[in-house]
């Protein structure tokens, strides 16, 4: 454990003094992001397209990401459990959300360098292990498992406070929660349909098994009574608010804020499957020569189709966000009873009893009974 210690930041004064100036600026980190902007903005001028929405999609995703990592949140995280999982959330859900939805693999491709893009990148995508690896982890089963299992992992406390002390840690802690978000939010968010994309009731499964994660578990933490993370407190946070108190926070963060993104992420696919099928069905309209009132007939159904699924969707959300709130109040209540209880128990028992000899010795022994 003294081996693990030495490894506490030592900047928590300066975060204390002046926390909006403790940047980060790690090269590591920043030139790889420099070489993605410089990337993406030539092959988008190569693909000839000057303007289009999927830029701020990117944008968004690469200043988010620039944020957690390297601004004073990336500081914070380490003294508050709360914004370390604001700062997951983002890794882990949000970012690679954006990302998917920009889809700037083509304009990647395009502006980087020639030798990168007719050596490097053809030996990696043409390796037959990578493909049946990427094939494999990708389908909508493995992804929500290796999702919902490296989120889990990193909250075992031991792991978890391990990795707070030790930086090696702390940065693979990141790499495998975007890693997982993007394989997750890339299957997710394939606008493709059967067979090339999953199917509709694969990916529901998948926002299922997301959606009881981060709900089970955030209501665990927001619930509890003990503290399970020692390696905040031992950071000593600058702000008066307990421990647990903070677990809680981040508990109700994970819980709440964590459903409403996997949601967002579940309407949005439903909406690029749905505007997937009606360009193929508008293409092969034209292409049979149908009237265009089938057309239309066509578009209405699967429109309303899709409607009543993303209202049915919501439903089960809210649904279970109202059900663990109510278990939430009905345990905090039961806890709040049973320690009334007990403190009245004792002080009946002091009352028919007389006081306990620890009670008379504590009293012996207060400076009113030095007094003449």
């Amino acid at each position: 454990m003294e081996v693990i210690d030495s490894y506490l930041p030592d900047g928590a004064a300066a975060l204390a003094a002046t926390p909006w100036l403790v940047w980060q600026f790690t090269p590591i980190i920043i030139i790889p992001m420099v070489c993605v902007v410089v990337w993406y903005v030539r092959g988008r001028r190569r693909g000839g397209r000057v303007i289009d929405p999927r830029d701020a999609f990117f944008a968004a995703a690469l200043l988010l990401l620039f944020l957690v990592l390297q601004s004073p949140i990336e500081g914070f995280s380490d003294q508050f459990l709360t914004v370390h999982q604001v700062e997951h959330m983002t890794l882990d859900m949000i970012a690679p959300m954006l990302l998917m939805l920009a889809a700037p693999q083509a304009a990647l491709l395009r502006g980087m360098p020639g030798g990168l893009r007719h050596k490097l990148v053809p030996s990696i995508m043409g390796n037959r292990g990578f493909h049946r690896t990427f094939a494999t982890i990708s389908q909508p089963i493995p992804a929500s498992l290796v999702f919902v299992g490296t989120s889990g992992f990193w909250m075992i406390p031991r792991i978890h406070d391990a990795s707070l002390r030790v930086p090696l840690i702390h940065d693979l802690w990141h790499v495998t929660l975007f890693a997982s978000g993007l394989i997750f939010f890339f299957r997710l968010l394939d606008p493709r349909s059967v067979p090339l994309g999953a199917p509709l009731l694969a990916r529901i499964l998948m926002c299922f098994v997301a959606e009881m994660n981060f709900i089970l578990f955030g209501f665990y933490l927001s619930a509890k009574s003990v503290v399970l993370y020692d390696a905040y407190g031992r950071m000593a946070p600058f702000w008066h608010i307990s421990a647990l108190g903070d677990e809680r926070f981040g508990g109700l963060t994970m819980w709440i804020d964590g459903s409403t993104m996997i949601a967002l992420g579940a309407l949005i696919a439903l909406y690029r499957i749905a505007s997937h099928e009606d360009r193929t069905a508008g293409r092969r309209i034209a292409l049979v020569g149908a009237k265009p009132v089938r057309g239309s007939e066509f578009h209405v159904g699967k429109r309303r189709n899709n409607r009543n699924l993303a209202f049915g969707l919501v439903g089960f959300v809210g649904f279970m966000l109202i059900g663990t709130m109510i278990a939430a109040v009905v345990y905090d209540h039961m806890t709040n009873h049973q320690a009334d209880a007990a403190a009245f128990s004792q002080m009946r028992a002091r009352t028919l009893n007389g006081p306990s000899a620890h009670e008379v010795r504590l009293t012996s022994k207060s400076p009113q009974s030095d007094k003449p």
